[in-house]
C-alpha cells in the first residue's frame, strides 16, 4: 500500500471521528423527534455538534464544519420543536452526505498514489533490466 502524506492521515483520522460522533448526533436527533423529548437532549446535540465541527475543522474540511454549526444553531432557535426536528434531519443528511464524499476522494487519492508508486517501481525495474 502506498505511504500516505500527514496532511491525508490527519484527515482520515478527523472524518473518522466526525463521522463516528455524527452517528451520535443522528440519534440524538431522533431522540428529541421522540414523544418524550426534554431540554437535555438539545443541549447534548448542541455540545455534540461542536465537538464534530471541531474535528472537521482540525482535519481541514472548514465547509462542512459550518453546515455542523448550523444545526448547532438550530437547536437554540425559538421555533417550533417539529420545525426544528425537520431542519435537524435534513442537515444531518446533508453533513453525512459530504463526510462520505470526503471519505471517497481520500480514498480515491490514497488509490492514485498507490498506482503512481507502483508505476514508478516498474519503471524502476525496467530501467535496471536494460
Amino acid at each position: 500500500m502506498a505511504k500516505l502524506s500527514s496532511t491525508s492521515m490527519r484527515k482520515i483520522d478527523g472524518l473518522e471521528e466526525a463521522r463516528r460522533k455524527w452517528d451520535h448526533v443522528k440519534s440524538l436527533v431522533e431522540q428529541a423527534a421522540g414523544q418524550n423529548a426534554d431540554l437535555t437532549v438539545m443541549k447534548r446535540i448542541g455540545r455534540t455538534t461542536a465537538e464534530v465541527g471541531r474535528a472537521l475543522d482540525g482535519a481541514g474540511y472548514g465547509a462542512i464544519s459550518q453546515s455542523v454549526a448550523q444545526l448547532g444553531m438550530i437547536v437554540r432557535r425559538t421555533t417550533t420543536n417539529q420545525a426544528k426536528i425537520r431542519t435537524m434531519r435534513e442537515l444531518v443528511a446533508a453533513v453525512r452526505t459530504a463526510i462520505d464524499q470526503a471519505e471517497r476522494a481520500l480514498q480515491k487519492e490514497a488509490l492514485e498514489a498507490q498506482q503512481a508508486q507502483k508505476a514508478q517501481q516498474e519503471q524502476g525495474t525496467r530501467g535496471e533490466g536494460e
